[in-house]
């Protein structure tokens, strides 16, 4: 080789050297970096106007309420992936979507036939047949249950409950097993200052403890007038044709199919005093005042009545499904560790109007509120990414339908885990936190948030939701209903219990039930996003902290184990 081209050489190797370092140096200046202080800093992007925008969008009337099954949900469900998509999250769902479809077994209901006869000497007259249907109203509104032909005596037991603290035997000295039991609806725990009856034995009581003695059907005489009672009847009508008694069709294996199949009806004040042997609607009323002046002579009776209640109602199936968006993280030891965060973004539909004839129940606190909450913390955390900041473990958005109908889209998606469950470190879930209830109200308390989970099942879970609340939200974290023996239990009523069931640590994110709650008037101008906006910026320090913390959160709570078990 001549001295040209040894220094030709020498300097193309001079210039790879130098290319190589250069490489070398820039993926070593691009990796991302997992400082936990780094990330918290971006809970700055979850905004008042990011939230405000979304949820006109998922709470407007043109979304139908988004009930499972309905197009509303569906524009809800695509729109969701949208934003996933923009944002640059993976689509961990079937066939590389952001859906996980199940498969759902529902009922509809045509029609109901209620057939009442009188029964003297043994001998059953016919004495009125009314039927309820989308175009006709009958003399009993089902409530709910009553998925079988019932046929049955009618008893009257008065206010329909047992108090011996003020000597009330509303429910003793009659057989109530097979029978349907008329009472009044309303019952008067105290009139004038004076306690009647004890507050604890309410409508729940009652009802359980009817069916405990074996009843066939409740009866219920309301304080409505006749023409109430009507238009009532009217809005219920709305509801045949649609779809009922929902249940995950793998789990469904037809014992169960029916649903609740005891009755529970609204009596109409016509019908009611007939079956009373009183003249109108009016000696109704008049007997109930009588009867709450002598509230501890009374006993039940039987009436000469039976009563029988005929649905006409067909088995169908369709599909829902969960949506799915994955936020890997950048640790290669941790990355395969997934938290979990929920809400679920159906809602109950188009259903009864309110008194401004509003029938579409836009849900935008239930859950309209945690759902683009989710997404505001995705938003987050993608922000971070666009910058070079990554948490160290994975992070999977999980919007799931079917909560309304009985968690069906959380369950399917924990019997079906796309990560498996054993490498799923946490659950948090969030549902209605964009109002106040009326403790709070009282109080003059805005930023709070009920913790449910945390310490009654994972110590350490706790312990990091209060370092990401100081450093974050910096709203009060009640814990009033985090009890294991709180009767609400909501510790076991959101999407939240079917991680929990499966051991995985979670916290509850909930502000607590307010008067538009499963109303049409639940509408996003009633929102509180300043509120929000700090619930869910300490929603992204915890999650935050979780992914970046040493060992993941444990279940170390004896008691939580010992009640739970998988179902």
């Amino acid at each position: 080789m001549n001295l040209k081209l040894k220094s030709l050489f020498a300097v193309l190797i001079a210039v790879m050297v130098s290319c190589t370092g250069t490489q070398q140096s820039t993926q070593k200046a691009t990796q991302p970096t997992t400082d936990t202080e780094a990330l918290l800093s971006y809970q700055d992007e979850i905004t008042v106007d990011y939230l405000r925008k979304h949820l006109s969008v998922i709470a407007a009337d043109s979304m139908k309420g988004r009930e499972t099954g309905s197009e509303g949900i569906k524009m809800a469900a695509e729109y969701l992936a949208k934003q996933y998509r923009k944002m640059g999250l993976e689509p961990v769902g079937d066939n590389d979507t952001y859906f996980q479809h199940y498969k759902l077994n529902a009922t509809v209901t045509d029609s109901i036939v209620f057939q009442t006869s009188a029964i003297e000497g043994g001998e059953k007259t016919p004495v009125s047949r009314s039927v309820a249907s989308e175009n006709s109203t009958a003399k009993f509104i089902r409530a709910f249950g009553g998925t079988d032909t019932l046929q049955a005596p009618i008893v009257f037991a008065g206010f329909g409950v047992n108090d011996p603290t003020h000597d009330v035997a509303h429910l003793e000295g009659v057989d109530l097993s097979g029978k349907w039991v008329m009472v009044f609806q309303k019952i008067p725990h105290v009139v004038d200052g004076d306690t009647l009856i004890t507050p604890s034995v309410d409508a729940r009581a009652r009802i359980s403890a009817i069916f405990r003695n074996g009843a066939e059907g409740i009866l219920l005489i309301s304080d409505m007038s006749q023409e109430e009672f009507e238009k009532s009847a009217k809005e219920a009508a709305m509801s045949f044709g649609e779809l009922t008694n929902m249940r995950l069709a793998y789990l469904d294996d037809g014992s169960d199919s029916r649903g609740f199949s005891k009755g529970y009806n609204l009596v109409s004040p016509e019908m009611a005093a007939q079956l009373l042997g009183l003249g109108d609607a009016a000696a109704v009323e008049s007997y109930r005042k009588e009867l709450i002046q002598n509230i501890s002579d009374f006993s039940p009776k039987r009436l000469g009545y039976t009563l029988t209640q005929i649905p006409y109602s067909t088995e169908t199936s369709f599909e829902s499904k969960n949506v799915l968006a994955f936020f890997e993280g950048a640790d290669p030891m941790l990355k395969d560790e997934v938290i979990v965060l929920t809400s679920h973004y159906d809602h109950v539909g188009i259903s009864r109007p309110d008194s401004t004839g509003d029938r579409i129940y836009n849900g935008a606190d239930d859950d309209g509120s945690g759902t683009v909450g989710l997404l505001s913390v995705a938003h987050a955390f993608s922000e971070a990414k666009e910058n070079g900041v990554m948490p160290k473990r994975s992070i999977l958005f999980l919007h799931v339908s079917g909560e309304e109908k009985g968690l069906l889209g959380s369950r399917y998606y924990s019997d079906h885990p796309v990560f498996p469950i054993e490498k799923t470190i946490a659950n948090l879930n969030t549902d209605m936190i964009g109002r106040i209830d009326k403790k709070h109200e009282k109080m003059g308390v805005e930023d709070y948030v009920y913790i449910i989970g945390g310490e009654i099942i994972s110590s350490e879970l706790d312990s990091l939701l209060q370092v990401a609340n100081a450093k974050t939200g910096q709203v009060k974290l009640s814990k009033r209903y985090n009890d294991l023996q709180d009767p609400n239990q909501f510790y076991r009523r959101s999407d939240h219990w079917n991680f929990g069931r499966l051991g995985v640590p979670f916290i509850f994110f909930f502000t607590g039930v307010h008067e538009d709650y499963h109303r049409p008037s639940d509408e996003v101008h009633k929102i509180r996003f300043d509120k929000m906006a700090k619930i869910i910026r300490t929603i992204y320090g915890t999650t935050v902290l979780v992914a970046n913390t040493e060992n993941p959160p444990t279940v170390d709570n004896q008691e939580f184990i010992e009640i739970t078990q998988v179902d």
